[in-house]
């Protein structure tokens, strides 16, 4: 059994080493392609890249490469981490030396292999190569980051300026990276007189590499992750499914609601919580718990509890939180949702909750009834102008930014199509039966569902948390 056991361990760290390797020399050959652009490199190179272009100029000897001077650069960043870090500063950060020397191996090696690409002869095959590049940056950044082993320096420093300064490591790695161009502008105007190593390039580098990175962590992070044998950071913020489900065996309820906009679905989970007597759990209840559980504000978990701008934008406004493995607010705000319907679920009383992604974080749990509340569009608009006495015209266009936030909100953290009834035990239309018909129908619905699972259903309904 023991040797079964070293013989996995053994290759899951092979595994993990070969996809850290493969990043690290991926991100090797993005950075010489934007080097070879003469259009510049990413922030985090862009002082070495200044450095070597000082050492083409000065005919410095052959050692005087890319990959030495990013050596000596990242040399630089460690020793600046110490200098930030002090007392904080753990023996083992020095490790960060051995990532940088590999990374430079390995930028030295992708120079001599793409030695045959010729040099740029006008501004559009300059573009083509740091266009190149992005991607390569990209896919490295993911495959390096993915087992966890060793930071890079430039990462380094990043988590030592979020330390110091208390700021999110994305904040970090933003003043970092700004404060690299500012040196690395300064120093090639001191030589130069002018921009070289440094240009237009470091500025798109940075807009969309962390935008491509999320494009490619859709079809790839969860894959990439097993490979690893790693959970996605997302999901090692949600925690562990199984300990939050109640195992007693007492029967209860679990009930969990989602709606279109306009359907009227808020309001009749109020009512049913009140109908069948038990605990409802609604914005009001829910959004301080889940304030203190994220540390975000209650102003923008109200804002933004079940909404998600559009796909471009929102990968556009959250690349650099995908470059540094870190979440974004909304997904920082999801993983804490889901730790509080968690330990609502394992507390021993029956309750309704609505939205929140609650009926995919409760799919598996043998207690949980699932609900979604629909309307056809035409009544739901009308619902709508009444109630917020506006137009009709204006109620049609709320409904459909709204219900598509929804969508995107709801398919991104889940995979699944919002609405898609086979999720759902139960789809009820509340034009065709009315709010009190809806109740009775929903409440026949769990009785039946009880029954079926030989479940208690008024041993259940009076299941309370006690003191």
């Amino acid at each position: 059994m023991k040797e079964k056991i070293d013989a996995a361990f053994v290759l899951r760290w092979v595994k993990r080493l070969f996809i850290y390797c493969a990043g690290l020399y991926m991100m090797a050959l993005g950075v010489v392609f934007s080097a070879k652009s003469s259009l510049g490199v990413s922030p985090v190179g862009s002082l070495a890249n200044v450095l070597y272009q000082i050492g083409l100029a000065q005919n410095a000897p052959s050692y005087v490469n890319l990959g030495n001077c990013t050596i000596a650069v990242y040399c630089l960043y460690i020793l600046t981490e110490f200098l930030i870090l002090r007392k904080d500063f753990k023996p083992e950060m020095l490790l960060q030396l051995v990532a940088s020397i590999v990374f430079g191996w390995l930028v030295n090696l992708a120079t001599a292999m793409m030695s045959f690409l010729p040099s740029p002869g006008n501004y559009a095959v300059q573009m083509l190569y740091l266009l190149c590049s992005i991607p390569l940056v990209a896919i490295g950044v993911m495959l390096y980051l993915s087992p966890q082993i060793l930071p890079t320096p430039g990462e380094g420093m990043s988590l030592a300026i979020s330390k110091k300064t208390g700021l999110t490591v994305g904040s970090s790695k933003m003043v970092f990276d700004c404060s690299l161009v500012v040196i690395s502008c300064v120093t090639s105007l001191i030589y130069f007189h002018g921009l070289v190593g440094v240009r237009e390039g470091t500025v798109i580098c940075a807009l969309l590499v962390g935008f491509v990175m999320r494009q490619l962590m859709k079809v790839f992070e969860k894959p990439l992750m097993r490979f690893v044998e790693r959970d996605t950071k997302l999901r090692q913020a949600m925690g562990d499914e199984e300990f939050y489900f109640d195992e007693t065996g007492k029967p209860k309820l679990l009930i969990s609601i989602g709606w279109e906009f306009g359907s009227g679905g808020y309001e009749l989970a109020k009512k049913l919580a009140d109908y069948l007597g038990v605990r409802f759990y609604g914005n009001d209840e829910l959004i301080p718990l889940e304030a203190e559980e994220s540390g975000l504000p209650e102003s923008f978990i109200q804002k933004h509890e079940h909404n998600m701008a559009h796909a471009v934008v929102y990968d556009f406004m959250t690349a650099g939180y995908a470059v540094n493995m870190e979440l974004s607010p909304l997904e920082q705000l999801f993983a804490a949702q889901t730790r509080v319907i968690r330990r609502i679920a394992q507390k021993p009383e029956s309750c309704v909750l609505v939205g929140r992604c609650s009926d995919y974080i409760l799919y598996n749990d043998p207690n949980s009834f699932r609900i979604f509340i629909h309307a056809p569009t035409d009544y739901r608009v009308r619902k709508i102008s009444e109630s917020m006495g506006i137009s009709e015209k204006q109620a049609a266009a709320d409904l459909a930014t709204t219900d598509a936030s929804r969508s995107r909100h709801y398919e991104h953290f889940t995979g699944h199509p919002w609405g898609d009834t086979k999720y759902y035990n139960l789809a009820v239309d509340t034009k065709a039966f009315g709010d009190e018909k809806s109740l009775e129908l929903i409440e026949d619905a769990i009785r039946c569902w009880c029954q079926h699972r030989e479940i208690d259903y008024e041993e259940a309904l009076a299941a309370k948390e006690t003191a």
